[in-house]
């Protein structure tokens, strides 16, 4: 790092507190509207192209995607009562818009719930292979995080190899528009 960089870096700090609790909810504003953006880019792709084996690959990523909130907040709060496919085939796509509406109600209201205690806390969940696990909260909603922008990454090249719209989904671009003292700026201000 240049030495001009560090000597400037303390009089640029954030002061406000965020909790870890207000990250992650405010981390998962910005991934519905990622889906929102993501279930978008499907519509984009021409007609003649949307038989494409690509096309469903994307769709059923997406729908994989849904899986895995719906299937871990059911794992967290539920002892994994209502688990569903993890990696459904043939998702049809018009099934996907009232779904994740649903899944992100769920998760905001869990969200807006979250508290130190509930980051900290362990749970016990089966596998898929019958094994018992023991995981905690903080981690796998860095693991969900992660997990999205993986499988939207994946979606966005099989959408734009097929002829379709995608946009940057940077965290970066989204924050910009929610915090004015942030992005561009006239140096003389």
């Amino acid at each position: 790092m240049c030495p001009d960089a560090v000597a400037n870096r303390d009089s640029r700090r954030y002061t406000r507190h965020v909790t870890t609790s207000d990250r992650f909810a405010q981390w998962y504003e910005y991934e519905c509207d990622c889906n929102k953006q993501m279930l978008a880019f499907f519509e984009t792709v021409p007609q003649e192209n949307r038989g494409d084996d690509r096309y469903q690959r994307a769709v059923d990523l997406a729908g994989h995607l849904a899986a895995c909130r719906e299937n871990w907040l059911d794992r967290m709060i539920n002892s994994a009562r209502c688990q569903v496919e993890w990696w459904q085939s043939d998702v049809p796509l018009a099934s996907l818009h009232e779904r994740y509406e649903t899944l992100q109600a769920h998760w905001k209201s869990y969200l807006a719930a979250l508290d130190d205690a509930e980051l900290a806390r362990d749970f016990d969940f089966f596998g898929r292979d019958g094994s018992r696990y023991r995981w905690n909260v903080e981690g796998q909603l860095v693991q969900l995080n992660g997990h999205a922008w993986y499988h939207r990454g994946q979606i966005a090249l099989l959408i734009d190899s097929l002829g379709g719209e995608t946009v940057d989904t940077d965290y970066l671009y989204w924050a910009y528009e929610r915090e004015p003292r942030y992005g561009k700026f006239d140096e003389a201000t």
